[in-house]
């Protein structure tokens, strides 16, 4: 995956250093297990639309996945985000989820949405998820989700707290330092339920800007730990890792 980047690229972003950054990304991305994050991914939801309302959505995450995020100030940029209670123990856990609007590269008007928005991230199939949560594009997210109002649409908010998905805040993890590693990377991610889990999708924060003939599901992206993390660590993703591998069929 590729998240686009602005300006020009960091000096100490050089060849060594992405082959190296990305050869960490792949060595664990290939040991993903699809049918475990659908599994957590349904026990979440399931808890969140079944549990008492004053159960808050940050303490039901904590329960299940022992951690919860939030914002802070980053070490890169004003802001960014914190793992803020417990740890993350293992490499190869779920950690966030990619929120925002979903095009298609070749038949939808990215353009306008695109100027000096750089919360664009592309997926290896042609999909561009803009997660950018004001302007234009937090505009086209409402107006979209008006036509499918099935999703979620609470991760636009400031306030955290308002959040119906407490995972919903991958688009602010930033690239990391010039000092440090990446400790989380994109991982592509398809949420398809059946017939009988409809309502779960009230939790999935992207909406597509437009629907093609027999597209099924909702693609996205997730954030996955490229290593144990532990409380008031700050989150950092790789903006370069271009290209996951391809599944084995």
């Amino acid at each position: 995956m590729l998240k686009y980047l602005f300006g020009q690229r960091s000096s100490y972003l050089n060849v060594e250093t992405i082959n190296k950054v990305q050869s960490l990304c792949r060595s664990i991305e290939n040991q993903i297990d699809e049918n475990k994050l659908h599994e957590e991914f349904l026990e979440l939801f399931h808890r969140l639309l079944n549990s008492p309302k004053e159960k808050s959505p940050r303490t039901i995450l904590q329960e299940q996945f022992h951690f919860s995020l939030n914002k802070g100030l980053s070490q890169t940029h004003s802001q960014g985000i914190f793992l803020d209670y417990g740890r993350i123990k293992t490499a190869g856990q779920l950690v966030a989820i990619y929120p925002g609007t979903i095009y298609h590269r070749h038949f939808d008007p990215l353009l306008l949405a695109s100027i000096r928005n750089a919360f664009l991230l592309a997926r290896k199939d042609n999909l561009i998820i803009d997660g950018r949560d004001q302007g234009l594009s937090r505009s086209i997210y409402r107006s979209c989700h008006a036509r499918y109002p099935i999703y979620d649409i609470t991760w636009l908010s400031k306030d955290i707290y308002q959040h119906k998905n407490p995972l919903t805040l991958g688009h602010y993890i930033n690239h990391f330092p010039a000092d440090g590693l990446p400790n989380v990377t994109y991982y592509e991610f398809d949420f398809n339920f059946n017939e009988n889990q409809q309502d779960l999708y009230r939790f999935v924060p992207n909406v597509r800007y437009a629907d093609l003939d027999n597209e099924k599901g909702m693609p996205s992206a997730v954030l996955i730990s490229l290593r144990p993390i532990e409380q008031g660590e700050e989150l950092f993703s790789c903006y370069y890792n271009v290209i996951q591998q391809e599944k084995q069929s």
